[in-house]
């Protein structure tokens, strides 16, 4: 009889506890939406201006007369859609009208498809360049993979809910989101507009103005002025301190790049802030370092 009773309070026990499991394996995927959900920031960078960051996610959002115009559109559909719904909360509007690519590195465009009604802008030379990049979706799938992996050895080494654990917990799921889309087949929507030197497209109250930079960080560099604003945005061609980020199989375009920097000049006593790709809030005085920078390197060569 005794055993009888430890028996039926065994399998008892045992139900219990895979219930418990099933229950904490059910709740985790909550948890983790929550915590991505609270580690989301909206910045305002002035009132028509706001932009979305996690980690190294960065969409700017500026409201004009006829609509949202966004620049870049993040490494995934899953946080992109997240991105989309604090913008409409913010503003309070979801016409979203452009979507203006940067480059065409996939953590600046594989977002593009979440704004599916909206025209999507960039350089000529991304269509071609999306193209190349995608030819053995595999090998992409296999790095980003790897990312990953490191990105949860580097959780490991920190405290929970640390501010490098955080870090490395929103980049691991920038990546993990990017990971999903891989393998789910999700295609990058590719740019509808495309321009060859330049582009300024009429938002009543506010205009952009696009000029293609030339081959330098990727195929398909631009540079988007908003002159109403005072804003400046430079992707990924420069970081803090006016460093350059330039790929040595992209340096044919040394003539545009004057062009270019002559350009910037031209507009320079009307900028307050520069914008990086990936949120950096940079200064004219980073901007003039870059421009010299650049021209040096243009007479080193």
């Amino acid at each position: 009889m005794e055993t009888k009773i430890i028996s039926i309070f065994l399998v008892s026990f045992l139900i219990s506890l895979n219930q418990y499991a099933q229950d904490i394996d059910n709740n985790q995927p909550n948890r983790t939406n929550n915590l991505i959900d609270s580690l989301i920031q909206i910045n305002r960078i002035n009132d028509n201006t706001i932009m979305a960051l996690f980690g190294s996610d960065a969409i700017t959002a500026i409201n004009t007369d006829k609509g949202i115009v966004l620049i870049d559109a993040g490494i995934s559909t899953g946080l992109t859609s997240k991105f989309r719904d604090r913008i409409k909360t913010k503003f309070q509007c979801d016409n979203f009208v452009y979507v203006i690519n940067t480059h065409a590195h996939h953590d600046h465009n594989r977002g593009n498809s979440v704004f599916n009604k909206s025209k999507i802008v960039g350089h000529e030379n991304s269509l071609k360049e999306i193209k190349n990049q995608w030819e053995d979706p595999e090998k992409v799938k296999s790095t980003v993979g790897k990312i990953i992996k490191e990105y949860d050895l580097e959780l490991q080494k920190y405290e929970q809910n640390s501010e490098e654990w955080d870090n490395a917990f929103k980049q691991k799921t920038r990546y993990q989101n990017s990971y999903n889309d891989i393998e789910n087949l999700t295609p990058i929507m590719k740019p509808n507009i495309t321009f060859s030197d330049s582009l300024n497209i009429d938002m009543r109250n506010i205009t952009f103005e696009l000029k293609y930079f030339g081959k330098c960080h990727s195929m398909s560099d631009i540079l988007i002025y908003v002159p109403e604003l005072k804003l400046l945005f430079t992707g990924d061609l420069m970081f803090q301190y006016g460093r350059p980020s330039m790929n040595n199989k992209t340096m044919s375009d040394k003539d545009l790049w004057v062009k270019a920097i002559r350009w910037l000049e031209k507009r320079m006593y009307n900028i307050d802030n520069v914008i990086g790709g990936h949120g950096q809030i940079m200064s004219i005085d980073d901007l003039k370092s870059f421009n010299k920078k650049m021209l040096e390197q243009i007479e080193v060569d």
